[in-house]
């Protein structure tokens, strides 16, 4: 098995996008521009992106981080031009597995593991022993001017709530949201982490919602789901409605044990939303 084609499972997402997938539930997204064009997210690092993607287009790629969780950062190393929010640009200006905290340093360790015993397997030139996600030098993407890519520019929308400084990318003339972990389904919300904020996340879900019912996308795409277009896209009512009744504590729970400590855990529509033990 090679580093690219072969570990990396590529799909069309409209005329000028590509849906990355990678040990089959970490994406990232590839939009084609005219000067420039922008990689959504970096994976978990196991494959070679950078020489997977310059393959698909042939101009210069900036790659946007989502945010800094260890499955969005994974191959950043591997690029010159990496974004993410300020909210998530650390002092030093690398992002890195601990740059939020210390509960995703054993990540890839633990997938190793996991991937291994269900029977998955890795490249040849793959070594799970030495695997590490590698920091990566970065900086702040521009919020208010949006990405260049020559024939149409993307916007930046801010998003927190699952971290401090999540962010989504809006190709207008496509009709594409890039949400990263905005939603997921059938795989959990995860909102129980350190620096994980509730509030802030009803209310990114509920600018989502604004920017769908204006028109300005069809299309969701995140990083754990297929694509949401169409009547799918009604689970971002289904969902701000529960996480209002989890607001005014008139939705039930359940304590659950996680890789990461309990949290509770609310069940709306086809998703779980993990929270913090208190809110």
């Amino acid at each position: 098995m090679n580093r690219t084609d072969d570990w990396y499972e590529v799909t069309r997402l409209g005329e000028r996008g590509y849906s990355i997938d990678e040990a089959e539930k970490y994406g990232s997204f590839l939009i084609a521009g005219d000067e420039r064009s922008v990689l959504v997210d970096a994976g978990i690092g196991v494959g070679d992106l950078r020489g997977l993607v310059t393959g698909l287009v042939d101009t210069p790629i900036t790659v946007v981080l989502t945010h800094t969780h260890w499955d969005h950062i994974g191959a950043a190393a591997q690029f010159d031009d990496v974004l993410v929010s300020p909210r998530e640009l650390p002092a030093d200006g690398r992002v890195a597995i601990d740059s939020l905290s210390e509960e995703f340093v054993d990540r890839p360790a633990t997938f190793v593991d996991r991937w291994l015993a269900d029977g998955g397997t890795f490249p040849d030139e793959f070594e799970p022993e030495t695997y590490a996600v590698d920091p990566a030098p970065a900086s702040a993407v521009p919020m208010a001017d949006g990405i260049d890519l020559g024939d149409r520019t993307l916007d930046v929308y801010p998003l927190p709530g699952h971290s401090p400084g999540h962010l989504g990318l809006l190709d207008r003339e496509a009709g594409v949201f890039y949400g990263g972990d905005i939603v997921h389904i059938d795989r959990g919300v995860y909102l129980m982490f350190e620096d994980c904020d509730f509030d802030e996340y009803v209310q990114s879900v509920a600018e989502l919602l604004d920017l769908r019912d204006a028109g300005a996308f069809d299309t969701l795409a995140t990083s754990h789901n297929e694509a949401l277009s169409g009547d799918d896209l009604s689970i971002l009512d289904t969902l701000y409605g529960g996480l209002r009744e989890i607001a005014d504590g008139e939705r039930d729970y359940s304590v659950v044990e996680t890789d990461w400590g309990e949290a509770r855990s609310y069940r709306i529509g086809d998703s779980d939303v993990l929270t913090k033990t208190t809110l």
